[in-house]
């Protein structure tokens, strides 16, 4: 479980850190018990660095040594001692670090800081041209189904995740539309409703239709009744024919 443990915490550092620097990334992988170096270089320059720190960036941020050009290192830990090792000078711009008996707890992201003397001011701290990171795994106790179940685990979380924003989007977008659907027909003035007023449409097919019953009576033709006479005709028939 150690392993995994390791695994998880290097997968939560890199999600979680948003800065980076500009050195290059090396990525280095180790079992429990084994060694590793790390080679701390930097360009070349004048007047050349009279010292070296090794440094923990992310899990366990701390120094891990300290390195003055013509002595012995210091280490921040001194139960340490007896698994590190430094050859090479910061003063030739480059030295290695070497760390043996690997546990599970040096998973980290590891960087060289070379400092160079400045009389006029402060001295200067100068990233190496590589950082390092090394993760430590607890050997053959855990084997590949488990890392396997846990980047399994951790892909299933970002899936998760992304489709969980995604319907959010759509949901933002269907509310935005629907509110501009309801803005583009407005409803009609209310002092039309009040005084009873009807839209110049319904004004015009009823002009229309008076137009059509007054034609209809124009063309029909009208039947003139004659006079009754009750006096010369008491039967009281219609018109004579002619």
């Amino acid at each position: 479980m150690t392993g995994v443990w390791g695994l998880a915490s290097l997968w939560i550092a890199v999600i979680t850190q948003t800065g980076f620097v500009c050195s290059d990334m090396r990525f280095i992988e180790r079992h429990e018990g084994e060694s590793v170096v790390l080679p701390c270089v930097a360009d070349e320059r004048k007047p050349s660095p009279f010292g070296v720190y090794l440094r923990r960036r992310w899990l366990d941020p701390r120094k891990v040594l300290f390195k003055h050009t013509g002595s012995e290192f210091v280490l921040g830990n001194n139960a340490d001692k007896n698994r590190t090792s430094v050859s090479g000078d910061p003063n030739l711009h480059s030295l290695n670090v070497t760390i043996s008996q690997l546990r599970a707890a040096d998973t980290d992201r590891y960087y060289c800081e070379f400092v160079v003397g400045n009389d006029a001011s402060e001295d200067q701290f100068i990233e190496g041209k590589t950082e390092f990171l090394l993760l430590v795994t607890a050997g053959d106790q855990c084997g590949c189904s488990s890392y396997s179940s846990l980047l399994y685990a951790l892909s299933s979380a970002v899936a998760v995740l992304l489709l969980l924003l995604l319907l959010a989007g759509c949901v933002l977008i269907y509310k935005g539309k629907a509110r501009r659907g309801v803005k583009s027909h407005p409803q009609a003035p209310i002092y039309e409703e009040m005084t009873g007023m009807q839209p110049l449409s319904r004004k015009a097919a009823s002009h229309r239709l008076e137009e059509m019953e007054s034609s209809e009576y124009r063309n029909c033709p009208v039947t003139k009744s004659c006079p009754e006479n009750y006096y010369e005709r008491p039967t009281g028939g219609l018109c004579p024919k002619k």
